[in-house]
Formats: C-alpha cells, sequence, structure tokens
C-alpha cells in the first residue's frame, strides 16, 4: 500500500473519531442535569478512551486553562477567583485540549464595585 494512502486512511480515523466525541461531549451537555446517571455512564465510557472530564470547582481560576462565562458574588475574600460552578466541563484527549472548561468565577463585591 501507498504510504500517502495509508497517512489519509489515518487521518479519516482520527477525523472519525473526533466527531465522535464530539456527539458524545454534546450529549454529555444536554443530559447532565436531566439524567445525571446516564452523564456520569457517558464520562465512564470516554474516560475508558482517554478522554476526561475537567470539572474545576473550587479551584483557583485560571484564564490560560479555563473560559469564565458569568461570575457570582461573594462575601468571603477566600472564594475570591475561585471556580464556582462548572457551566461546561472541559475535555482532554491525552494531552489534547477538546474544549476548555466554561466556568462561573467568584467575585467579591468590592471588586465588583471597582470594575
Amino acid at each position: 500500500m501507498w504510504p500517502w494512502r495509508r497517512r489519509s486512511r489515518r487521518q479519516k480515523q482520527d477525523g472519525d473519531r473526533d466527531a465522535l466525541l464530539d456527539i458524545c461531549i454534546d450529549i454529555a451537555d444536554r443530559v447532565r442535569d436531566v439524567d445525571t446517571a446516564l452523564w456520569q455512564r457517558i464520562h465512564r465510557r470516554l474516560g475508558e478512551v482517554g478522554v476526561h472530564a475537567v470539572v474545576p470547582d473550587g479551584e483557583p481560576f485560571d484564564g490560560d486553562r479555563f473560559d469564565p462565562v458569568g461570575r457570582a458574588d461573594t462575601a468571603d475574600r477566600h472564594r475570591q477567583l475561585t471556580v464556582a460552578h462548572t457551566e461546561f466541563c472541559g475535555y482532554v484527549d491525552g494531552e489534547r485540549v477538546l474544549r476548555r472548561p466554561r466556568v462561573i468565577v467568584y467575585r467579591t463585591e468590592e471588586v465588583l464595585g471597582d470594575a
């Protein structure tokens, strides 16, 4: 077999895998709050093929790793700039980031007043 045929077959396989991962992630997003058991099963199966969800709730906010989609007020200075809630999980496939987590970030009222 010619090398370029193998390469394009491999590229097709990678593309097919990415398409299946996109579908699984989309379904997981849709069922997360409706059917927790199915959401967990999808994540378990994704984990079996090396794809892991990233849910950084409670972690310090890191703009290089997370996408902020909202803020939550807090009077607790220890929660300032930590992730209050993950709206949409992030996903990694080995070392490759498929999607960054989309998160709500705690902000103290003092910071909100200055903004």
